[in-house]
């Protein structure tokens, strides 16, 4: 989509405010199976973690749809999907260390239809998925004993998973980090 097109749909966004939950919610699955951020690549197979500074305009405008369809309660965010995995593995290889300002946005842009955001007013990262992807997300944290915390998603629709309750600083990556099923 592009800055225009986006641009339009949050004053789209807007006429649905009194309409019914059921049609906000409805509204929100189409238009979550229709978004998608080009990583100007040709190759629609190729996911590869792009910063979101590339596209930065176009990042904010996606952050702001995704903020009204949370604060028209047109979309919910997936809580406790998380699963913990703890390992002392200190040979993990990391492709992507990545650090989260308190700044609400689009942070990292993983391919086309997943990205993470720093969610508005709770600061909290997430993982926003589009397009009717399937698979998982593998993250690590590291905790206070330098030992590394695996935790994976596993999503199978469109949506908006929160990572955590607590504050994240940084996080780590492998490089199969998203693994989609065909």
């Amino acid at each position: 989509m592009t800055p225009l097109d986006l641009t339009h749909l949050t004053e789209d966004i807007k006429k649905t405010k009194n309409w019914s939950i059921h049609r906000k919610k409805m509204y929100a699955m189409g238009l979550m199976h229709e978004l998608y951020i080009t990583n100007g690549s040709n190759n629609e197979n190729e996911h590869s973690i792009i910063p979101a500074s590339d596209r930065l305009l176009t990042a904010q405008l996606f952050s702001e749809v995704l903020d009204q369809l949370i604060q028209y309660d047109e979309i919910s965010i997936f809580e406790e999907m998380v699963e913990n995995h703890k390992t002392t593995c200190p040979s993990i290889q990391f492709s992507h260390i990545l650090s989260f300002d308190d700044e609400a946005g689009i942070q990292y842009i993983l391919n086309s239809n997943s990205w993470l955001k720093v969610l508005l007013d709770s600061n909290d990262i997430a993982l926003v998925i589009t397009g009717n992807l399937v698979g998982d997300f593998t993250f690590y944290l590291e905790s206070s004993n330098e030992t590394f915390e695996e935790k994976k998603i596993t999503f199978n629709k469109n949506g908006i998973y929160r990572l955590s309750n607590k504050p994240i600083d940084r996080l780590y990556l492998a490089a199969d980090s998203l693994k989609l099923s065909q």
